[in-house]
């Protein structure tokens, strides 16, 4: 497995902010956000899209090969695909996907919606509505040499993204598992690592605090903590993660932080410590 990084770690540097969250009074450029990845010495970074600036994206090559690092880019933000309702969302896709063939890259992070749309109508409708798109776009992304992986973005459990992804049944298309957004969905997370992992391209490695209030309503309030500080059992995660085949990239994510955790600099640093021991050294069993 590889430790990354993902720049949605910092959303409020780059505005992105909650209306729980507080105003840091200052604003990145790329340049900083990869500065902070390398002091953190991760291999590779998770890129959203809608936080790159056109002269980012004609520079990025360069940016990335001074730093050392490779990359995933990551697109749909807040909601993607709308649950397969949007064309504009599907043409954006598509216009991203070509700018990542241009940049090389082989791997992109792709979302169907959010947790705002669950709940609104059965999940098999959704799955059939998007399939054929899914198809659509795989035949794309094959042509591009890219691999397209789908998160469970608290839209899908991990269970049912499996079934849209075996229905669309293409080699294109990989999940991205986000072990936060799992639970969320009161899904069991090390059940769920075990059957996602055959299909899994990339993972969003979040630890959160679960709060009473919150189980039952992906909408509520589910705070992040480092990783191995929140409710979630993270070695025992990565270690079932491994042993059912996944050795991909794994970034560390973090959402809402945690009032006890108000500075992204030292949650990342205890997370790329626990990471790294927990991808080197052999993890607990379940």
């Amino acid at each position: 497995m590889i430790v990354g990084l993902d720049q949605f770690s910092y959303h409020r540097f780059f505005g992105d902010i909650f209306p729980w969250e507080k105003d840091p009074n200052e604003r990145w450029a790329l340049c900083d956000f990869l500065d902070h990845a390398t002091a953190f010495n991760v291999k590779c970074v998770g890129l959203h899209v809608h936080y790159l600036t056109d002269d980012e994206i004609a520079n990025l090559g360069d940016m990335l090969a001074q730093h050392s690092l490779s990359f995933v880019l990551e697109w749909g933000h807040p909601d993607g695909l709308k649950m397969g309702t949007s064309y504009e969302a599907v043409d954006d896709l598509r216009r991203w996907m070509a700018i990542a063939a241009s940049l090389n890259c082989r791997l992109m992070r792709i979302v169907a919606g959010c947790q705002t749309w669950r709940g609104r109508e059965p999940v098999e409708m959704q799955i059939d509505r998007i399939k054929p798109i899914l198809r659509e776009v795989c035949r794309e992304a094959v042509a591009n040499g890219l691999t397209l992986a789908i998160e469970n973005h608290a839209d899908f459990t991990p269970q049912e993204l499996v079934r849209l992804v075996e229905r669309v049944d293409d080699r294109a298309l990989k999940i991205c598992f986000d072990t936060g957004n799992c639970v969320r969905l009161g899904a069991d997370l090390i059940e769920s690592a075990r059957f996602v992992a055959p299909y899994t391209a990339m993972v969003h490695m979040k630890d959160i605090l679960v709060l009473e209030t919150s189980i039952g309503n992906p909408n509520a309030s589910w705070p992040s903590a480092p990783l191995g500080h929140g409710s979630l059992n993270i070695a025992v995660a990565v270690d079932v993660l491994r042993q059912h085949g996944f050795d991909g990239p794994v970034f560390i994510e973090m959402a809402q932080m945690h009032p006890d955790w108000p500075d992204e600099d030292d949650a990342i640093a205890q997370s790329v410590r626990l990471l790294d021991s927990l991808v080197s050294d052999i993890c607990p069993k379940a």
